[in-house]
């Protein structure tokens, strides 16, 4: 049995790649490692499915569609996690699913809708930047491993771009001690801001991005996020770095 083919059968997702643990944590810093999560991992498998182009396309406009979008993407991505997760444990198998807990009413980061929004003026100043964006950083990132996995490249906005795909796919990720055939990194070809003209730089209304690749000024990013809604808990999603991505077009779809 090939069980890679087994697994992407079973998640039946639009992406599913598979990276090596140990590459990736040789590159991940420290509490970041799957071997942090899992003594014994080997293989990660990354699981993805493309949001719906319609409610990204009207954003600001579709903004309340596409939150739905979003969230509905990840809870079936959280299905699909635990299904693959169960049958690998079924088969004798280690796996830790790394599922998306952002989840309205879940608020598994216990986050304080007071205290944010007391906080929410002083989240440039640098000393509380600093303190807001180490807070931020995920566990594990989903990009980066999908990297590794071969399933695309970060883009200037800071998230996967993905061929036929672009920034438009929502990713979970287990950690498995099985010994799982690795995809390789692709070349970096999807990004190219000067054919754009740095749409996702210019595009955002927090200016979280900027033209040198920098990366995303995370504390900026909540500010704003901060007027639609507490993220994890209730409101909007944002969205305009993905919806005004190029990337996902014809043009892209035929070099993927």
């Amino acid at each position: 049995m090939n069980l890679v083919e087994e697994l992407k059968k079973r998640a039946g997702t639009d992406l599913l790649g598979i990276a090596d643990a140990r590459a990736y944590g040789e590159k991940a810093p420290a509490g970041h490692r799957p071997t942090d999560y899992l003594e014994k991992a080997r293989s990660i498998v990354i699981a993805g499915i493309r949001m719906l182009d319609i409610p990204l396309d009207g954003i600001p406009g579709t903004r309340a569609e596409y939150t739905a979008n979003f969230h509905m993407a990840n809870t079936r991505l959280n299905e699909v996690l635990f299904d693959l997760a169960g049958y690998l444990q079924d088969l004798g198998l280690s796996a830790f699913p790394v599922p998306y807990t952002e989840m309205p009413g879940w608020n598994l980061e216990k986050r304080s809708a007071g205290a944010l929004k007391l906080v929410r003026p002083f989240l440039t100043r640098p000393k509380i930047s600093g303190i807001a964006a180490a807070k931020l950083w995920d566990n594990l990132s989903y990009r980066h491993m999908a990297v590794e996995a071969g399933l695309g490249e970060i883009g200037l906005n800071n998230l996967l771009l993905s061929p036929g795909h672009g920034p438009r796919v929502r990713l979970v990720a287990l950690i498995t001690d099985a010994e799982l055939e690795p995809g390789k990194p692709l070349e970096a070809v999807l990004c190219r801001p000067e054919r754009c003209g740095f749409a996702c730089v210019s595009s955002c209304p927090a200016g979280a991005l900027s033209r040198d690749g920098s990366g995303t000024d995370k504390a900026a990013c909540l500010k704003y996020y901060l007027k639609l809604g507490i993220p994890g808990m209730s409101g909007l999603r944002c969205g305009l770095c993905v919806a005004r991505c190029p990337a996902c077009g014809p043009g892209f779809r035929e070099r993927g």
